[in-house]
């Protein structure tokens, strides 16, 4: 399933993280690697411990950040992606979004 700005992404509760001076090291024994995140890494990666919109983070990062809306599309969407296709984030359902 492909990553949206409507849809609602939440870590999964496998995988382990670390805090690094300069971003963190999420390890998951299910996708058999690690993953080394820099500072915005990180930053998605500490909203994601809750329910959040694409939409929710593309706006805490645009506040963050002096970066516009095409660049955030463009870089953060496929990060994303990826961290579904790994199973570090799921997907979750709006109806089960407390």
């Amino acid at each position: 399933m492909n990553v949206t700005i409507d849809s609602i992404l939440v870590r999964d509760n496998e995988p382990a993280a670390a805090a690094l001076d300069d971003g963190a090291v999420v390890l998951s024994v299910r996708a058999g690697a690690y993953f080394a995140f820099n500072n915005v890494a990180t930053e998605i990666w500490s909203m994601l411990a809750e329910p959040c919109r694409v939409g929710e983070i593309f706006e805490q990062l645009t506040e963050d950040h002096d970066v516009d809306d095409e660049t955030l599309v463009r870089d953060v969407t496929p990060f994303l992606q990826t961290l579904v296709e790994q199973r570090l984030v799921r997907l979750v359902d709006p109806g089960n979004v407390r």
